[in-house]
């Protein structure tokens, strides 16, 4: 399943050293990062380290109807190992 994505905050809590890292590690499932804009907005999940954040991606998810997930939802999802 191909899903495009953005990210806020940090990836650390869920065993990822740098979002780059995790961003490889989507990519061998077929994700690609993308950027989340108003105009002609390609992302299908916003992924965040706090649900409750009220950072500017956060908000503009919300207002676009952009799936917000978890990084530690993502490695549930794919059953993934981060990288230390």
């Amino acid at each position: 399943m191909s899903k495009k994505f953005e990210m806020t905050g940090s990836p650390k809590n869920a065993g990822f050293s740098t979002k780059s890292v995790f961003v490889e590690k989507m990519s061998e499932f077929g994700w690609e990062q993308a950027k989340m804009t108003k105009k002609n907005n390609v992302c299908d999940i916003l992924v965040t380290d706090d649900m409750s954040s009220t950072t500017r991606k956060v908000l503009l998810a919300n207002e676009l109807g952009v799936t917000i997930m978890t990084y530690t939802d993502i490695v549930e999802m794919f059953d993934l190992e981060g990288d230390y």
